[in-house]
Formats: C-alpha cells, sequence, structure tokens
C-alpha cells in the first residue's frame, strides 16, 4: 500500500506560497506508523489537474489531495474530482446549516462550499467553508483545503480512516540535541545503523540544534535505541518530542518554579515571541524589554552612558549591564541580553555583520559571550534566530546538566 500527497495551487508551483502542508502531513502521519511515499505539486488547470490524479490513483492505494476547495474561479479540485469518479455535485444540507450557524445565511459563497460529490463522506471543516471529504474507488481520496490550520484540524479524520483501512508499515522515533554540529553526531548513527539491521537513522541539521530520527518498521526496537544515542550525548538532549528548544526550557521554567526575563537589541523581541507563542509562558516570563536605542538602553536597564560610549552598544560590558538592569528590574531568576550587528549593514572591520554580544545572568553569576556566527549564517534573519536559539540552548543546558555556560 502506498501513500501520495497532491499539493495543489499555482501559488505553490510559483513560489509565493511555501507548501508547508506536505511537511504537517508527513509528521502527523509518521508516529502512527504511516509514511508518505510521494508529494506531488499540481496547477490550477483543468487538464493537468485531471491528469495527474488519475496519474496518482494509478500509482498509489490512498491519496491525500489540499488545495481546491473554495469558491474562487481558481478552485477547481472538488469539480474535477467529481468527474473523475462520475460523480454529480449535491447539495448537503447537513453542511449548509453548520454554514448559515457559523457564518450567517447571507453567506455569498454558501450555495457553492455547500456541495460535495454524491457519495463523498464529509470531513467538517470547523474553521473555514470549505469542507473536506473521502472518496473510495480505485483509490482512495483525502480532498481537504489549502488553508494549513483548516487542513490540519481535518487530519485526524485521515489518521482514524488509515488506523481501519491501511497497514501500518513505519514507526520514527525522535531526539533533538542543541549546541553540537552535525559531524560530532553523524559517525556515531552510522555506527549504530551497521549494529542494527533494518534500522535507519537521520539526522537534520539546523542553527544551534539538531533532529535525529530513528526509522523501522518495529515500533519496540526504536526507543532503546534512540535512547542509547541520548546516553551518548546526554549534555546535548533536550527532547524526544518538540524540536524547540524554548519549548524546553518551558518546561523546566515552569517545573521548578522559577521564572525569567530577557533585554532585547539586535534580537528585536523575537526571544520573547519565541517564548509567548506557547500557552502558560506567563507561568514563567516576566517579559522584555526591546532597547534598540543606547537612550532606552540607559533609561530603560541602567546601563552606563560612559560604557555605552567607551565600548559602544555591541560589547560585552554594555550587554553585562543590560542582563542585569532586567535582572534588576524584574526580579526574574534567570535573564539574557543581546547587542549586536544583524546586517546587512552596519558592520566595520572592528565589529563586522555578524558580531553578537550576549549575557546571562542567573541566581549565583553573570555571563557574557561572543556568539559564534561563521560565514553562511550571515544572514539577518538568520543571525537573530540563532541568538536566540544559542542562548535558550546554553542556558537550558546550564540549569538541566550543570555545563558551563556557552560550553
Amino acid at each position: 500500500m502506498t501513500l501520495e500527497i497532491l499539493s495543489i495551487g499555482n501559488e505553490l508551483l510559483s513560489g509565493h506560497t511555501i507548501n508547508s502542508n506536505a511537511a504537517v502531513i508527513g509528521q502527523a502521519l509518521l508516529p502512527n506508523g504511516f509514511s508518505i511515499d510521494r508529494v506531488t505539486l499540481l496547477p490550477d488547470e483543468v487538464t493537468l489537474l485531471k491528469k495527474g490524479i488519475e496519474d496518482a490513483m494509478e500509482r498509489s492505494t490512498f491519496i491525500i489531495t489540499t488545495g481546491g476547495l473554495g469558491p474562487t474561479g481558481d478552485d477547481l479540485t472538488r469539480d474535477v474530482i467529481a468527474e473523475i469518479f462520475n460523480a454529480t455535485l449535491v447539495y448537503d444540507e447537513a453542511i449548509a446549516s453548520d454554514l448559515i450557524r457559523r457564518f450567517g445565511s447571507d453567506l455569498p459563497t454558501l450555495e457553492d462550499q455547500a456541495m460535495v460529490p454524491k457519495g463523498a463522506k464529509v470531513i467538517p471543516n470547523t474553521l473555514g467553508t470549505a469542507p473536506g471529504f473521502v472518496l473510495e474507488g480505485q483509490a482512495t481520496l483525502f480532498v481537504l483545503p489549502g488553508v494549513p490550520s483548516q487542513m490540519e484540524a481535518m487530519l485526524p479524520a485521515v489518521i482514524a480512516h488509515l488506523e481501519k483501512h491501511h497497514t501500518k508499515s513505519h514507526y520514527v522515533e525522535s531526539l533533538y540535541l542543541c549546541l553540537l554540529s552535525e559531524q560530532a553526531v553523524d559517525p556515531y548513527l552510522r555506527t549504530l545503523e551497521k549494529e542494527n539491521p533494518g534500522i535507519d537513522i537521520g539526522i537534520c541539521p539546523g542553527y544551534g540544534t539538531l533532529s535525529v530520527y530513528v526509522h523501522g518498521d518495529d515500533p519496540k526496537k526504536l526507543p532503546p535505541i534512540r535512547d542509547q544515542i541520548g546516553k551518548k550525548f546526554a549534555a546535548h538532549t533536550y527532547s524526544t518530542s518538540n524540536k524547540l528548544i524554548e519549548v524546553a526550557l518551558h518546561e523546566w521554567m515552569v517545573k521548578n518554579k522559577k521564572t525569567f526575563a530577557a533585554a532585547e537589541s539586535c534580537t528585536g523581541g523575537h526571544l520573547a515571541a519565541r517564548l509567548t507563542a506557547h500557552p502558560g509562558s506567563s507561568d514563567y516570563f516576566l517579559g522584555s524589554v526591546v532597547s534598540y536605542s543606547n537612550k532606552l538602553k540607559e533609561t530603560g536597564l541602567g546601563v552606563s552612558p560612559k560604557t555605552l560610549k567607551t565600548h559602544g552598544a555591541v560589547s560585552k560590558e554594555v550587554v553585562l549591564e543590560m542582563v542585569q538592569g532586567i535582572q534588576k528590574l524584574t526580579g526574574a531568576d534567570y535573564a539574557v541580553a543581546t547587542s549586536g550587528i544583524a546586517g546587512p549593514d552596519g558592520g566595520t572591520s572592528d565589529k563586522p555583520v555578524g558580531t553578537v554580544w550576549t549575557a546571562i545572568a542567573t541566581p549565583e553569576k553573570t555571563f557574557a559571550a561572543l556568539i559564534p556566527i561563521k560565514g553562511s549564517a550571515r544572514n539577518r534573519a538568520l543571525i537573530i534566530d540563532y541568538t536566540v536559539t544559542y542562548l535558550l540552548a546554553s542556558l537550558y543546558r546550564h540549569i538541566v546538566y550543570q555545563t558551563e555556560l556557552y560550553s
């Protein structure tokens, strides 16, 4: 049995929209024992769309389509699939009643969005107007909207159907590491593969983190191998369930009833945004002062004008005063500070783009360090994101594994 994703939309082919749906579907299905065999992009053009779906039905047992269910002229998926299955479109009273309840009887697209192919099993859309549906024939099609939040909300129905009709064939266990290079980990993973036939271990590098995935067809064999990797790199392991280092820090802070605050300059609030993206962050995160100007560094954080004049805003001395200032202002147990040159302009021979000073304050001591940003990472967005990851990972390793800060 094979499983394929058809991502539909001209905006995906042009690059104006990133095909995030395929990644979300794959990540949702794999832990349940279902792996994606193929992802295909198709345009909003009747002939090519019809041929693409028919070709997929020839080679795949189960197909998940996303996109093309809305009420506009380029939304063709529903009509094309109805034609392929030789099914007429019928007005679904249950869908219509739900749309009226949520959007009112004057919804201009009501009649269009309540139409589904006859014989289809409806997957309700609780967030938008376009319902999903399942059609079974030569292949089984799960037809979902392209809006990511709406599509994701329908995935449990897809998984439930697969649980009944698709043989589980693939499993994965995850492990997430921080502040390690891919080269430092990969040789050990290849050794484990040789020692465990039938097991594949993948590694996906990020800026400051590594995602390790242990794959195989026997779910009982995978956790021990994952744990073996975690033991080997114990002081760098932060999760087996979530790749975001801020989630690991969040969980530790809440569990240990500690508080955290930040003083941000070059990161511009990105650190605070990453922390507060997760529910419950108010249980430990007290806030962040985004002191982009020297004046606010002085008035908001108590940085000395003399320090700024002598050493410049991007300096060890300034971030130390910033982190001490935010800790004093908030009373946080732990605090961090950032000040740097994220570019693309503003660098000098002494302080080129990518120069970022950071500081960490614990209940016992305050530390500062220059973030090691190299070559290809010297892109503004990457510098900002890497700085945040590096800071959070350094603090996490220190408080959980008692490592030296910035080690």
